[in-house]
């Protein structure tokens, strides 16, 4: 067996192992949806490793590239993503030796760290690896008959618009209010905003934008009810109760008849059920940073939205 980097013109047989492997269920899987994920990212192409055995491809292990920034150091990230094991070669140790090589070359690159957020199956197979616990995401739960009365009688347009400047602005203030509370979150640019959830071919968010803040939301659909689950905002903090923000989600939830709202952000909403809801954060450093490391470690020094976490 040998392990390379992925091509260009492995990309079709990628997503031929990926459906043989995993199937539709969960994300689509497509040439275009790769490449949105893997090779257009404003953050660069990610780390991709196959391997192979007499032409055929056995496994391939995916590592996006992502931006965290605390104070004012920028880190190189990645996110541990899209992974896959042909069914007739599972239980070889495939998955490992994949991820451990695409730790080493990374790590050869630059001084940087590892995250995702596994689910219970998979969280003890990156643990023997090296990947340390962060800690549950928090989120914030709030029920939409909580808000019924503002829905009700809250008559004022909900009108989008903003320029590009405008944006610029709000993501300057919105990046340096972040980086004043010293905490790790992702540094947000239009071409970021556009790209994740403006033109993201697996999700239709609604987004909405006014010189004071910058919204981006989608209906999950659950079995007995929707949720209207809230993965960026993008605030000026003298406008963090900005009552036509708040009306723009209500309206939101009641229109697509979601019964709960979800988002990082605890201060938004003053009546919320707040706490450690989410997935597991998981953590791998590549550096000798134990200053940082220590900091990583505790999930109160994360500033991050559901949009930064959640997989896509």
């Amino acid at each position: 067996m040998i392990i390379r980097e992925a091509k260009q013109e492995d990309i079709d047989s990628i997503i031929v192992l990926l459906q043989a492997s995993l199937g539709e269920s969960l994300l689509k899987k497509s040439a275009e949806i790769w490449n949105f994920k893997h090779v257009i990212n404003p953050f660069g192409e990610s780390t991709v490793l196959l391997a192979e055995e007499n032409s055929e491809l056995l496994g391939v292990r995916a590592f996006m590239n992502w931006r965290w920034q605390c104070g004012n150091q920028v880190w190189n990230a990645y996110r541990a993503v899209d992974t896959a094991t042909h069914p007739n070669h599972q239980g070889k140790g495939i998955f490992k030796k994949l991820t451990l090589q695409a730790l080493e070359e990374i790590q050869q690159k630059r001084d940087c760290f590892v995250f995702n957020t596994p689910n219970d199956q998979s969280r003890p197979g990156y643990l023997k690896m090296g990947w340390q616990e962060v800690g549950k995401i928090k989120v914030a739960l709030v029920p939409t008959f909580f808000y019924v009365m503002h829905f009700l009688f809250f008559k004022k347009k909900d009108k989008s618009s903003i320029t590009t400047l405008e944006l610029e602005t709000l993501r300057d203030m919105h990046n340096q209010n972040l980086v004043a509370k010293n905490v790790l979150f992702t540094p947000k640019s239009v071409q970021y905003l556009k790209w994740r959830y403006e033109e993201n071919p697996l999700q239709d968010y609604i987004v909405y934008a006014t010189p004071e803040f910058y919204v981006a939301m989608y209906v999950k659909k659950h079995r007995f009810f929707n949720e209207l689950r809230i993965v960026e905002t993008i605030v000026v903090e003298e406008a963090r109760n900005h009552t036509l923000l708040k009306s723009i989600i209500i309206k939101q939830a009641f229109q697509n008849k979601c019964w709960l709202i979800t988002l990082a952000d605890k201060n938004l909403f003053s009546l919320k059920i707040y706490g450690s809801f989410g997935p597991t954060l998981t953590f791998r450093p590549l550096t000798n940073s134990n200053v940082f490391i220590q900091k990583a470690l505790q999930i109160r020094n994360w500033g991050y939205t559901l949009g930064d976490l959640e997989l896509f």
